[in-house]
């Protein structure tokens, strides 16, 4: 199959999966302590856009996330706060990643005071750190840091105590499974730790980056961790194919689980699973040529 035919191949799975999407207005009252603001930036990678969240009940309300800064976020975002008279305490950003810090600066030119007020793991100049099991209270609301990476070497989540919720950032999504990481390892082991923290705290709702909210986070977090170990399962099983003999290159691999032609769609996610099994120890490979070839 040709580089055009599998990249119109992976565009018709995005533009059918798009959408098959819910609408979700610019802003949703979810639950008396949380409002969604919607970043107006909808795209491939970020569903319907990127979810911001006003937290709290009182007139001073926790900020997580500030999408990628378009104008129409900030516009909605100032008009709700005036609507209620409400103001900002705290900046709480889930990562680093362009779609949910990039609304950062015109934030602080709208709102200079807020400048000491944010916080990310990994923060960036002036910005405060975030440290596991950190908590940030307001009125109505208690968010306590959970340090979940893998989607992002920086990535939290955040547990609100007051009504059993988790804001899941990138980690968990609203809508299928195609979470883009950097390290597999470290996402799994994060998913676990989600997991036991869902469970410990008896945690039933999810608020994600993108897409709807979650109403049963425990049934999304089995469906994420099942969903990777299936697919390291059909990783192994195409190198037991030849007796655990076979020395094969990422596309073969791919190739193997999925038909030709789907590098584009699949390969990156074969990746991921080819170099968690390789840290394990349970797969190595060689260089032969230009690529890698991999085997038991």
């Amino acid at each position: 199959m040709s580089t055009k035919s599998t990249q119109s191949g992976w565009g018709d799975y995005l533009a059918a999966r798009n959408a098959g999407l819910p609408c979700l207005p610019a802003v949703t009252q979810l639950s008396p302590e949380v409002v969604r603001i919607m970043g107006g930036n909808p795209g491939d990678m970020q569903l319907q856009g990127t979810n911001t969240y006003l937290v709290g009940k009182g007139r001073d309300r926790i900020l997580v996330d500030t999408g990628e800064g378009c104008p129409i976020w900030l516009k909605t975002l100032v008009e709700y706060l005036d609507k209620n008279q409400l103001k900002i305490s705290h900046v709480l950003l889930t990562h680093w990643h362009p779609d949910h810090v990039g609304g950062v600066p015109a934030l602080l030119a709208k709102y200079p005071e807020l400048t000491t007020a944010v916080y990310k793991a990994t923060p960036d100049r002036g910005q405060n750190p975030i440290n596991d099991g950190q908590t940030f209270v307001t009125e109505g609301a208690t968010l306590q840091a959970l340090f979940t990476p893998g989607h992002s070497k920086d990535h939290m989540c955040f547990v609100m105590e007051e009504n059993g919720a988790m804001f899941t950032g990138d980690n968990v999504l609203g809508h299928g499974t195609s979470v883009a990481l950097e390290d597999l390892k470290t996402y799994m082991e994060s998913l676990r730790i989600m997991t036991h923290d869902m469970r410990a705290g008896g945690l039933k709702i999810g608020y994600p980056g993108h897409g709807a909210m979650i109403e049963d986070l425990s049934a999304s977090l089995m469906v994420y961790t099942r969903h990777w170990e299936m697919r390291e399962k059909r990783v192994l099983a195409a190198f037991a194919e030849g007796n655990g003999m076979a020395m094969l290159t990422t596309r073969e691999v791919t190739a193997s689980i999925y038909g030709p032609g789907m590098d584009a769609l699949a390969g990156p996610s074969i990746m991921h699973v080819l170099l968690k099994l390789h840290e394990e120890g349970t797969i190595d490979f060689t260089v032969v040529g230009q690529e890698k070839k991999w085997f038991m």
